[in-house]
């Protein structure tokens, strides 16, 4: 009897405690819901990372990392809660496709690259016709095999003013990062399928699935020894998840994306993308209400390229020092024509300077020009550097005093030597050929050329930084009313 009183005291209590922790819960659960909507996660897919969606996009795209390594930010920040980037600046920071970091930059300053990879193909034609009506130019990284049975649709990229980059042959992973032999013959192959139809080469190369994983430093070492730059992307519009993925998740991908100053976006415009191109309309509309212009990529945008991972995927030896001397050296894709520059005529080699009208001086008044390399900062004003055909000139005894070198001026006939701790390059004056020479060594042709002014030797800054191998980190162009650009 006794028993059965206290438990029935008891009971009231136990029945606002069981409440409480219903309450507590729901409380809990409705806090977290807001939290994670709030800064712009998706809950599902922060609850599945490691799921079968995730697990299919890695298998896809040729990477099983686990999705702790892919994922190395866990939410999005709002564009209201970034920091402000007052700098037009071109940047591999963010280069993991699992970054999505929105960043507010002014209006003027942004610029995005659209690129489709695979093509060209059946879909390519209309994704031509969506970018002539919208007036918007873009990038296409061909395969070889895909150039050889659609040569027309080549011509027509190339004669509307779009870039042509460089996919490989056949798109096959096994084949191609098994062994460097092999990624190399498909590079070039490519490489002469393109110019049989264009008649350039083109330096720009996109490896299928991208370079993580996939790359490993000689990879990167020898292409760039060859002139090839390799470009990933920012911003992986899903398009290539699986077979025709809807438009609707495509443009989820797209809004989710990193907004950076420049912003390299993937697409694809191959077999079973026919929602790429239902989508490609609303992307071009997303960007230009963000306040972007869209630009073509040229040899001399800052390559993104992701990180060379620290752990394997293939299993492959290093290709040899003699085999090196004997393929990689005989190659050079730097003189490359332009797309710009199709219908131009190739003119006839002979000695002349080049003349004041082949400068770019449209920008150059308002934009000022930093330049980062291992040594330290550049930071010119307008009228210490020039636009030519795509390079950024500056004067040569800037560049020298930066890089601790020494120029010599013997006369007004002799050539100026650049002297470097790597060794040295000689400009003709009255040419501008140059040659490079280390120690004792045969002396090279270079494929650029200096041109003096008033007395002043202008360079190209990235050809020469490539030729004395010093890394061009970042370069950025910043408009003078944003204040000085070394604060």
């Amino acid at each position: 009897m006794l028993m059965m009183k206290v438990f029935v005291r008891r009971s009231p209590h136990a029945r606002r405690k069981r409440w409480s922790n219903i309450v507590s819960k729901m409380l809990v659960l409705v806090l977290t819901v807001v939290f994670l909507f709030g800064t712009g996660l998706d809950p599902i897919d922060a609850n599945k990372a490691g799921g079968s969606r995730l697990q299919s996009w890695m298998e896809h795209m040729g990477d099983t990392r686990d999705a702790k390594d892919l994922l190395d930010k866990q939410f999005h920040l709002s564009e209201q809660e970034s920091a402000p980037i007052p700098t037009r600046s071109i940047t591999n920071e963010f280069a993991n496709p699992a970054i999505a970091v929105k960043e507010s930059v002014p209006s003027s300053s942004k610029v995005v690259y659209l690129t489709f990879d695979d093509g060209p193909s059946k879909h390519t034609a209309d994704v031509l016709d969506i970018l002539k009506r919208e007036k918007v130019k873009a990038t296409f990284f061909v395969l070889g095999k895909q150039v050889k049975e659609n040569p027309e649709l080549l011509k027509r990229i190339d004669a509307e003013g779009h870039a042509i980059g460089n996919h490989s042959y056949n798109h096959a992973y096994k084949k191609l990062y098994s062994d460097f032999r092999n990624f190399w013959q498909q590079i070039r192959d490519t490489g002469q399928a393109i110019k049989e139809v264009v008649g350039y080469e083109p330096r720009l190369v996109r490896a299928p699935g991208g370079t993580y994983l996939n790359f490993d430093k000689q990879y990167f070492e020898l292409l760039s020894q060859a002139g090839y730059i390799v470009h990933d992307w920012h911003v992986d519009s899903g398009d290539s998840k699986r077979a025709n993925v809807p438009k609707s998740e495509i443009m989820k991908s797209i809004r989710a994306g990193a907004r950076l100053p420049h912003t390299v976006v993937l697409m694809h415009d191959s077999a079973g993308h026919g929602e790429t191109v239902k989508a490609l309309p609303d992307i071009i509309n997303f960007y230009r209400d963000k306040g972007y212009t869209f630009e073509i990529m040229t040899s001399d945008l800052e390559p993104v390229q992701f990180k060379v991972a620290t752990r394997k995927r293939w299993e492959r030896k290093a290709v040899s020092q003699a085999w090196i001397d004997q393929h990689v050296k005989a190659v050079d894709v730097r003189g490359e024509k332009q797309p710009e520059r199709q219908g131009e005529q190739r003119p006839e080699k002979r000695p002349e300077k080049q003349p004041q009208k082949h400068f770019d001086n449209q920008k150059e008044s308002s934009m000022r020009f930093k330049a980062t390399t291992e040594v330290g900062m550049l930071n010119l004003q307008p009228g210490q550097y020039k636009r030519i055909q795509q390079n950024t000139y500056i004067p040569a005894r800037i560049l020298t005093t930066h890089l601790d070198g020494e120029i010599i001026i013997n006369d007004h006939s002799s050539p100026i030597e650049l002297h470097f701790k790597q060794g040295t390059i000689t400009v003709n004056r009255t040419t501008g050929d140059a040659v490079w020479q280390v120690g004792k060594n045969e002396r090279e042709r270079l494929t650029w050329k200096g041109i003096e002014e008033s007395g002043v030797l202008w360079i190209p800054l990235r050809p020469v930084l490539d030729t004395i191998t010093i890394p061009l980190l970042k370069h950025e162009f910043i408009p003078l009313e944003l204040g000085k650009i070394d604060a």
